[in-house]
């Protein structure tokens, strides 16, 4: 097994390694079992690199065309608030989670924008309130937004905002007499 590094040459971007059309080194293992079976990548022989460099405008076209795209995403979903209800206990506790997956199905119901859960950067929120989430759109394109974890009503509770808007009886003043107080 050899421990060394080898030269690849991207055929799609890929994140936190390159563009399509760059030379990098890689582990061995990282190119066989996840780059070349996905096509995201050539090794870096004296052919591929004359390939590469035969294809480069459309591959530059291609970079240029995915970049737009997810600045186009980018500007649909940043700032962008997403309302969740769950049930909660006294002190705030979620009982259950939001996750990735319920941010990426809000964004595809809400905008139709397909995201892979993968470039979302959240853990689980599991508090009420706000949170701010970053989505990492494409390599460079990064969007901000907020999810807002609300309380659930379940039924025959009583929120606090209702306890509120209760009337006292001394409201009513002394027209108001009950059956019970005869």
């Amino acid at each position: 097994m050899s421990k060394r590094n080898i030269n690849i040459v991207l055929m799609k971007s890929v994140d936190n390694l390159g563009q399509a059309g760059d030379t990098v080194k890689v582990a061995p293992g990282y190119f066989r079992n996840f780059l070349e079976p996905r096509s995201l990548a050539l090794r870096a022989t004296a052919g591929n690199l004359k390939l590469v460099d035969s294809q480069r405008k459309r591959l530059e076209a291609l970079v240029a065309k995915e970049k737009d795209s997810a600045e186009r995403i980018k500007s649909v979903i940043d700032g962008q608030t997403f309302t969740f209800k769950l049930r909660a206990g006294d002190r705030g506790q979620l009982f259950g989670s939001i996750n990735s997956r319920d941010l990426v199905d809000a964004i595809k119901e809400t905008h139709n924008i397909e995201i892979e859960r993968r470039r979302v950067d959240m853990a689980s929120l599991k508090t009420l309130g706000a949170h701010s989430v970053r989505v990492r759109v494409y390599p460079g394109v990064t969007a901000t937004l907020t999810a807002v974890v609300e309380k659930l009503a379940v039924e025959g509770e009583v929120s606090e905002t209702e306890l509120e808007q209760v009337p006292d009886r001394s409201d009513f003043g002394s027209a108001a007499k009950y059956e019970d107080e005869d």
